[in-house]
């Protein structure tokens, strides 16, 4: 199993759905009153992604990720277009003086409840960083794993902003494709494609 860093094809179409899950065990009392407990720290995505109409470029675009990938065997990187960008987000506050690495992470916030989730496939060039609200480089960003490091840190509060990808894997180990129009260089291909967030990354 290995992580491959190329971002599958990035035009989807109309239907394509996708978004974060939750697994809440529930238990009924008698009296009526259901327990609820997550089972997990963080959500996890999945998606349904809907190619339209592909021409033979793209459709072999999509035909080299599965087969390279062994089918659900590696991961790579997908762009959710529905949250594939943060914006002043906080880290953790530097202390003085020593060298620190930490993860982009990503805050979701609703009343009182906040939940973080860890960016690991930043999108290479993109990361901007703000130390106090003032902008500044980090020693290092590692644009495979998300984490940013700095050496003799001054402490403050620091933010990043930037876009960012999902590590997924295809869900299933088969993929078809239908025949839906007929161009000058050849048919227009269809298929809906499952992939499910790798969280191993």
């Amino acid at each position: 199993m290995a992580f491959i860093e190329e971002r599958l094809l990035d035009c989807v179409s109309y239907g394509t759905q996708g978004g974060p899950t939750w697994l809440t065990r529930k238990v009924g009392l008698k009296n009526g009153i259901i327990r609820r407990n997550p089972m997990r720290s963080r959500p996890l995505y999945r998606f349904n992604v809907v190619y339209r109409n592909l021409n033979p470029e793209s459709h072999a675009e999509v035909i080299d990720a599965f087969n390279a990938c062994f089918g659900g065997a590696h991961s790579f990187r997908l762009k959710d277009w529905a949250d594939f960008e943060a914006s002043n987000e906080q880290l953790s506050a530097l202390s003085t003086g020593s060298s620190q690495t930490l993860q982009l992470r990503k805050l979701y916030t609703f009343g009182g409840q906040t939940v973080a989730r860890p960016i690991r496939k930043p999108v290479t060039g993109t990361v901007t960083m703000a130390r106090n609200g003032v902008p500044f480089s980090p020693t290092s960003i590692d644009y495979t794993t998300g984490l940013v490091t700095f050496t003799q840190a001054a402490g403050g509060v620091i933010t990043w902003s930037g876009e960012f990808d999902v590590p997924v894997m295809f869900e299933d180990d088969e993929l078809s494709f239908s025949g839906d129009d007929k161009g000058v260089d050849g048919l227009f291909l269809t298929s809906d494609v499952s992939l499910m967030e790798d969280i191993s990354v």
